[in-house]
Parts: C-alpha cells; sequence; structure tokens
C-alpha cells in the first residue's frame, strides 16, 4: 500500500516525526544530567525513585517521567496522550544520564514509527535513517555536545531518501520548523567547494584513497580496491553527500579528490 501510494516507509516516519531544535539542545543537553532510567542490567536490585552510582556518579532512577518531562521543557509543549504518539530514544542508552534527557537522543513519533526502531520490531533502514538525521543535525558541524561512543555517522545520504522533505523540529513556536536534508549538507563549509570536500570527510571519517576509488566506482571507472564492504558502501554515500554539497559534477569531483591529501 505505501509503493503503491507513491512513497516510501521512511517519508511517512519522517513526515509524522518531531526532533527538538538544534539551538535548544546545545543551550543545554542533557536537560536533567542526574537522571537516569531504571535497568535491570545497569541497576540490578533497583527500582524507580532509588539513587544509584553511574560511572562515579549519583544518579536517581526513573522509568520515562524525566524524559518526558525533558521534551516538554526543550519544545515548550505538552505531551499529547492517548494520541498514539510518544517520546523515544534514537540512540537508546537511557541509563546513561547523558543521554537519557539529551535533546539529541530525543524524537517525538508515533508508536508504529517508534515499534519499528526498536529490537522486538526493528526495520533497519527507518533506524538508520532516524538516527543519521540526529548525527546530521546535532554533530555533523559544530557538534552540540562531544558524542559518546554509541553515536555515529550511519553512512545515509538522507537527501535520496526524503529529497526535498524536511525533517521537522518542534519548537515553542506554533508551527514546526522544517530543515531539508540537503541544506545541512550545503551548510557545513559555505561555498567552498574544497572546505566543504574536507569537512564531510572529517565528519565520515573516510580516508582520501577511499574517497577518490568510491568516486571512480561511481563513474564506471577502475580504482584501487576497498578493504571491506562497508568502506565501500559509506565512501560512495559520502561522495555522492560531496557532489550534492558542492554542486560539482562526479567528474569534477574525483579530480578534486584526486589533487586533495
Amino acid at each position: 500500500m505505501i509503493v503503491a501510494a507513491g512513497t516510501t516507509i521512511v517519508r511517512i516516519a519522517f513526515a509524522h516525526s518531531f526532533f527538538v531544535s538544534i539551538d535548544a539542545v546545545r543551550a543545554r543537553t542533557p536537560y536533567f544530567p542526574n537522571v537516569a532510567r531504571k535497568s535491570r542490567q545497569h541497576y540490578p536490585g533497583l527500582d524507580k525513585g532509588a539513587t544509584a552510582i553511574w560511572q562515579g556518579r549519583e544518579v536517581e532512577l526513573d522509568f520515562n517521567h524525566w524524559a518526558q518531562s525533558a521534551w516538554q521543557k526543550y519544545t515548550g509543549r505538552q505531551i499529547a496522550r492517548k494520541s498514539g504518539y510518544g517520546v523515544r530514544h534514537i540512540w537508546g542508552h537511557p541509563w546513561d544520564p547523558n543521554a537519557y534527557t539529551a535533546g539529541w537522543n530525543l524524537c517525538y513519533m508515533p508508536f508504529w514509527v517508534g515499534m519499528l526502531t526498536e529490537e522486538q520490531h526493528p526495520h533497519p533502514l527507518l533506524e538508520r535513517a532516524i538516527r543519521q538525521a540526529s548525527f546530521d543535525l546535532f554533530f555533523r558541524e559544530q557538534p552540540v555536545c562531544d558524542p559518546p561512543a554509541f553515536v555515529g555517522d550511519q553512512g545515509l545520504d538522507l537527501v535520496e531518501f526524503l529529497g526535498d522533505q524536511p525533517i521537522l523540529l518542534l519548537t515553542r513556536s506554533a508551527r514546526p520548523m522544517g530543515v531539508k536534508p540537503a541544506a545541512i549538507a550545503a551548510s557545513i563549509a559555505g561555498d567552498d567547494p574544497r572546505a566543504t570536500v574536507r569537512s564531510l570527510r572529517k565528519a565520515a571519517n573516510k580516508s582520501w584513497t577511499s574517497l577518490q576509488a568510491a568516486a571512480r566506482e561511481l563513474l564506471g571507472e577502475p580504482h584501487t580496491p576497498f578493504n571491506s564492504p562497508n568502506v565501500r558502501s559509506t565512501a560512495k554515500s559520502t561522495v555522492r553527500r560531496m557532489a550534492k554539497a558542492t554542486g560539482l559534477s562526479l567528474p569534477a569531483l574525483r579530480d578534486l579528490l584526486d589533487s586533495m591529501t
């Protein structure tokens, strides 16, 4: 039915899911630094309301209250009860007080989208796309904080999946804001293609050799082998992102990459 309607599950999910505004997260993250969700694995034998120690730091254990409160503080909006919507943790790790009420880890989404981003009923592409949006918004350029080890580039170019469809940010204003994926890439280094390429390469943590090989593979030209299938996939995705952000053709981008080390 989704395909017959001329759309995709990623587009539908993003059309009805809301992230925190970047400025709000940059101003304060996590929102409540001394709370964490209870966890049998990380806080064995302790329940909601108990005091625990996380990496030498005292925290109060919670179920979901403080994450929902953080969402309301960030956006100035109440949780809509019995609406089919809820606050979900994009990257998981709610037992970590640095992640439990952090705006970069919160997304307000329909229950059906939330189910498809959890371990019980995963839709891997949708989960990666939601995480890619979080990474692009909050960590790709001028990170809102030092990214924890479990946060990273998912290797997806959201322009390919969303086109001009915006990523929605819920703010205190009357209407949600929209940020187009292409605008995120284009804003990284202004109009200087060399600076843009350097910035995207640094964010993706790719070698010049792998990017040069990826550009040639996309052009159907001979190239040096990749170290792994994952390197091949993510390098090609990064080159596509570079082409869109700089406006260069693939041959021109190949030549630019060849000139850079």
